[in-house]
């Protein structure tokens, strides 16, 4: 002991700093300990409700951002099928005018087909009657010329004849 009462040790010091110490953490445990162990528990769950909900909204915007995607792409699509409709509508619109364009071009072919028949007619008949003219005018000097009758008459019935000819062409 001579040896501690030396090193400056009192037991007696100790025992009594010892039971203060005791008696310190006890009333630190009964007002102080409790208290910092409930706000480290509550910071520990306010941070757990935190990254709680940041991954929920992380997840919401994950879904959102997925949906927003599959919303695009529909869109897209819907765009696609009404261009490719809007194309088809006019290819559909087109090929009607063409289609009409065609039969009015076959109309005024036909109806200048016919147009030329009649004034093929017209210029048949017309050239028929001159011919017959002629013919009369030409028989009525063979007449006065003094050719038979019966000579005349076969001259005007193979012109006739001959006429008929031309309008059969």
């Amino acid at each position: 002991m001579d040896i501690l009462n030396t090193l400056g040790i009192d037991f007696k010091s100790i025992i009594i700093q010892g039971v203060g110490f005791l008696i310190l953490l006890f009333v630190l445990k009964k007002f102080l300990f409790g208290k910092i162990s409930a706000m480290i528990k509550a910071r520990a769950d306010e941070v757990k409700n935190t990254y709680e909900k940041t991954e929920k909204d992380r997840a919401e915007a994950e879904r959102l951002m997925l949906d927003y995607r599959k919303k695009l792409a529909e869109a897209e699509d819907e765009a696609s099928r009404k261009v490719q409709e809007a194309i088809n509508e006019g290819n559909r619109i087109s090929e009607g005018i063409v289609k009409r364009a065609k039969e009015e071009v076959e109309q005024i072919r036909i109806k200048a087909q016919e147009s030329i028949d009649l004034e093929r007619k017209k210029a048949l008949t017309e050239i028929r009657n001159q011919v017959v003219n002629l013919s009369i005018l030409a028989s009525s000097k063979i007449i006065q010329q003094s050719i038979s009758q019966k000579t005349a008459e076969k001259l005007v019935d193979d012109f006739i004849e001959g006429i008929g000819e031309l309008s059969v062409r």
